[in-house]
């Protein structure tokens, strides 16, 4: 099912390029991508692939680039230069039915002003063409796993920001899309939930769905995923399966060690 790929380690002065076999399907790929906003530069030349139904972890440190490159993928932003694909269709340029494949769950979600838990799945579920009755009843169980059920008819506003998460993640997968984005996905969450959400993404990822989600916590990657792709100062660093990268740094014990080899040198021009 996972794409065996080549490690590629990267100088922060080279220009990185794919490194997947090509005889497997890409669902997502990212070619040369930059991203400036004035005189900041976000992303530089950031090119990497995922392959269908892989569960991929985007590391990096805080302001390496990940949301803004989550962002592009979404159509929210439009890259400076490169191309973002999802699926053969341009993220930006196809971004009405690019939304319709993918599940997105922000760092922080957002909600509608006076509206209930139930009535924004609802509205949501009318949004993407979905019979409301039948998607309600499809996701209940999901709602209890993720203890809402007494939730659902307060305001979301109201929310604690691990609840706000977990209706986020009901909303990212309430059109059961191909592929799932998620932002530092169990940021806020207590032990129980992060547990939770770990779950439900491998689950999501055994039913052939592709699972590519940011965060700096080395440990969630190591648990839950194959392969990696590591930015530093909106430049790609490395990419690659877990097991090559364990290989290259022979005798580095943790995931974090490397992350922290990888990341501690300064970003060249």
């Amino acid at each position: 099912r996972h794409c065996r790929c080549r490690l590629s380690t990267l100088s922060l002065q080279e220009t990185p390029s794919k490194s997947c076999d090509e005889s497997h399907s890409s669902l997502v790929e990212i070619d040369e991508v930059s991203k400036t906003f004035g005189a900041k530069k976000a992303l530089d030349r950031v090119s990497f692939s995922v392959p269908a139904g892989q569960l991929c972890g985007l590391l990096g440190p805080n302001g390496a680039g990940k949301t803004t490159l989550f962002r592009l993928l979404m159509g929210i932003l439009k890259s400076t230069q490169g191309r973002l694909m999802i699926d053969g269709r341009d993220a930006f340029k196809d971004r009405v039915e690019v939304k319709r494949l993918v599940g997105f769950l922000p760092d922080e979600p957002v909600f509608y002003a006076y509206l209930s838990g139930r009535e924004i799945l609802e509205l949501s579920a009318a949004m993407h063409g979905l019979e409301v009755r039948a998607t309600m009843g499809r996701l209940e169980p999901l709602v209890a796993r993720l203890n809402l059920l007494s939730d659902l008819s307060g305001y979301a506003e109201e929310y604690s920001r691990g609840m706000k998460k977990k209706l986020g993640l009901l909303l990212a997968l309430i059109h059961q899309p191909r592929l799932l984005i998620l932002d530092e996905p169990t940021n806020g969450l207590d032990v129980e939930s992060t547990r939770l959400f770990y779950d439900l993404m491998l689950e999501e990822s055994l039913r052939g769905t592709t699972v590519l989600f940011s965060t700096h916590l080395m440990d969630q990657v190591a648990r839950l995923c194959t392969h990696a792709v590591i930015i530093h100062q909106g430049r790609l660093v490395t990419q690659g399966s877990l097991e090559d990268l364990h290989t290259m740094f022979e005798g580095t014990e943790s995931l974090e060690d490397i992350f922290l080899k990888l990341t501690t040198r300064p970003a060249q021009s």
